[in-house]
């Protein structure tokens, strides 16, 4: 399987909203906010990634012209250092492109592109219950040793 990791385009809005919220299988399904995340915020979302003027960003994994996952991230300021922090917002392979490598070529796309923005410290976070992904993470990152917490 041959597959490309590229920024999101325009073009892809009908399939990265198929892989974002299609009620079958889908990254929202997954984590259980079909309910929660309105159209209105599907529709903001995918239009932050093609604004220039909004530090939020998406890439694309695509198998002959077929999108399979998807990443977002996104860079802010950090108050311990005078380079910015990039925060991988959301990562997603569909179901039958799993085990494939295509999760960790998503994640090193966004190392590459935090280094080209020069916001090299990378960081996300995932479920306690999501083992599959820690997988991943374990191998291509480092625990922060941080609990998230989080408005009521």
């Amino acid at each position: 399987m041959s597959v490309v990791i590229r920024p999101i385009e325009l073009k892809d809005k009908e399939a990265w909203t198929k892989l974002w919220c299609d009620p079958e299988q889908s990254y929202l399904e997954f984590y259980k906010g079909l309910d929660k995340v309105t159209k209105e915020a599907t529709e903001n979302t995918f239009s932050r990634f093609l604004d220039p003027n909004i530090a939020s960003y998406a890439a694309v994994a695509e198998v002959n012209g077929e999108l399979i996952g998807f990443v977002t991230y996104l860079t802010h300021i950090y108050t311990w250092s005078e380079q910015d922090k990039t925060y991988l917002g959301d990562l997603y392979v569909s179901p039958n492109s799993r085990l494939g490598g295509v999760g960790r070529k998503l994640i090193e796309y966004v190392y590459g592109e935090a280094d080209k923005l020069n916001c090299p410290n990378v960081y996300w976070s995932t479920q306690f219950e999501n083992h599959r992904a820690q997988l991943l993470y374990t191998k291509v990152g480092v625990k922060s040793g941080f609990l998230l917490y989080r408005r009521p």
